[in-house]
């Protein structure tokens, strides 16, 4: 049975601040963004280290990094248990996915770089979101995501999660990963300093394990409208098997109010009651990974998300939000899409425990 996934648009209000046009405004002052992450020791797991870069003021920059997992254990999997993430100031997110089936992002395709000791290709992706293909989601639409966070600005670099005792990540010698990091540097979200990246697995000692799984959705009908001001939009997904959810976190763009996720029955249309609210975020800029949830969710049943926003004015004009739009309304309707001074998202992670025979996506 495979998953299921509905959209429902409805009335919300919100509030947030938009990515003002930031050629139009001074750059912020500098500030520290030092973070240390030692490595696993030798055959205790591994760590991906991604070059530094500059985001020059004014711009984004996303990019898809590609390396192969280690050998850690003689050519057979291993397991990892707790995953430490540090970002540096001006990170809109950090995403590492298992590559699947190849589209229009050919790992082959990157330049040749290094991440720590492994050999590693990239696609600079900078903030061509209109032609880039490491800024089109289709290209890794079944690429299962392994861990996520985004940088705090005001509560530090780092997103350390223990996973649940006797659940852990399974990883096979030489599989390809993406790591996807999404800096920006303007007036609302700042990168001061040189972006900076690193990411631990730390291997589990629990002979065998349950696997951990995830379940990562995308809400591709928004539209955030100068007419329709204030929207909320709804999506379900359905697990066929009971499961139990361990970790979430949710990503919108500076329109996004709050988005907030819940136990679903799956197959009641009506909101789900506060009860059964598992996560809630109302910052955009720095989200929470809420672990620790261990909320049962019976066979059948699922996860219900809203994500509700607030429509600003571009600072620069309406004339970029407008030529984004597929449907030409000439409404300044900011639509999905990753750049963040004109597109939208409402992005959801869930992960959870056993992991299903197939990867859970709702796009």
């Amino acid at each position: 049975m495979a998953p299921l996934i509905r959209h429902i648009r409805s009335a919300g209000i919100g509030a947030a601040a938009l990515l003002a046009a930031s050629c139009e405004l001074p750059p912020p002052a500098v500030t520290s963004a030092t973070w240390t992450l030692d490595a696993p020791a030798a055959g205790e797991g591994f760590q991906l280290r991604l070059p530094t870069f500059e985001v020059p003021y004014g711009h984004e920059e996303q990019s898809c990094y590609f390396v192969r997992v280690p050998d850690l254990a003689d050519g057979q999997d291993f397991w990892i248990d707790h995953v430490r993430i540090a970002t540096s100031v001006g990170s809109h997110h950090l995403n590492v996915f298992r590559v699947r089936t190849i589209v229009g992002l050919d790992p082959a395709a990157g330049e040749p770089t290094k991440i720590g000791p492994y050999d590693a290709t990239v696609i600079y992706g900078h903030d061509d979101y209109q032609h880039n293909p490491c800024w089109a989601s289709a290209n890794w639409a079944d690429w299962p995501l392994l861990a996520n966070t985004q940088s705090p600005l005001d509560a530090g670099p780092y997103t350390d999660w223990q996973l649940p005792d006797g659940v852990a990540i399974r990883f096979s010698p030489g599989e390809m990963l993406m790591v996807q990091p999404h800096y920006v540097n303007g007036a609302v979200q700042p990168t001061p300093v040189a972006a900076d990246v690193g990411i631990n697995f730390d291997r589990s000692k629990v002979a065998d394990p349950m696997e951990l799984g995830t379940l990562f959705a995308t809400q591709q009908s928004i539209r955030v409208c100068q007419s329709q001001p204030a929207p909320t939009f709804t999506g379900t997904c359905r697990f066929p098997t009971a499961v139990t959810i361990t970790a979430a976190n949710g990503h919108f763009h500076s329109r996004g109010r709050e988005l907030s996720m819940y136990v679903w029955d799956g197959a009641s249309t009506r909101h789900p009651p506060a009860t059964d609210l598992f996560y809630d975020s109302r910052s955009w800029n720095n989200p929470p990974m809420t672990t620790g949830i261990d909320r049962p969710v019976p066979a059948g049943s699922g996860v219900w998300w809203n994500c509700s926003y607030q429509w600003r004015a571009p600072a620069s004009g309406c004339d970029t939000v407008n030529a984004k739009d597929p449907e030409h309304a000439g409404d300044c309707c900011y639509v999905f899409g990753g750049n963040t001074d004109v597109g939208e998202h409402c992005n959801v992670f869930v992960y959870y425990y056993p992991k299903l025979s197939t990867d859970v996506f709702c796009n």
